[in-house]
C-alpha cells in the first residue's frame, strides 16, 4: 500500500477473498499456512482498512482465469506472471473483460 500510495495511485485492486480461500491446496506450504490463517472476513477487512489508511478505494476482481491468460501473454510481453497477473486485474478493474477474450481465443 505504501507503494500505491507514494506513486499516486487512488486505486488497488486485490483477488476477491473469497475465491482465495476456496483454493484447497497450494504447492507452497508456507502459502497453504498464510491462506488458513485468517477467515475471509478477517482477509477482506484487513485490505480494506489497510487502503482507506491510506486514501486508496479497494476494489476486488474475480481472478478466474487470470493464470492461463498470464501464460498466453507473460512471455510475449517479456514480463514475469506476478506482473502479468497484476496488470490482468487492472484490466478486470478496467472492465475490459480479459477473461472473455481468453475465453473467445480457445474457441476454434
Amino acid at each position: 500500500m505504501d507503494y500505491c500510495y507514494h506513486h499516486g495511485c487512488s486505486v488497488v485492486v486485490f483477488e476477491d477473498p473469497d475465491t482465495i480461500k476456496t483454493r484447497r491446496y497450494t504447492k507452497n506450504a508456507t502459502a497453504n499456512r498464510k491462506i488458513t490463517r485468517w477467515t475471509k472476513r478477517e482477509a477482506s477487512q484487513m485490505f480494506i482498512l489497510k487502503a482507506l489508511r491510506y486514501g486508496l478505494k479497494p476494489f476486488f476482481a474475480n481472478p478466474a482465469y487470470t493464470s492461463k491468460l498470464v501464460e498466453l501473454i507473460a512471455k510475449d510481453l517479456s514480463l514475469d506472471k506476478h506482473t502479468t497477473s497484476a496488470y490482468i486485474l487492472a484490466l478486470e478493474y478496467l472492465g475490459l473483460r480479459p477473461k472473455e477474450a481468453y475465453q473467445n481465443l480457445q474457441k476454434p
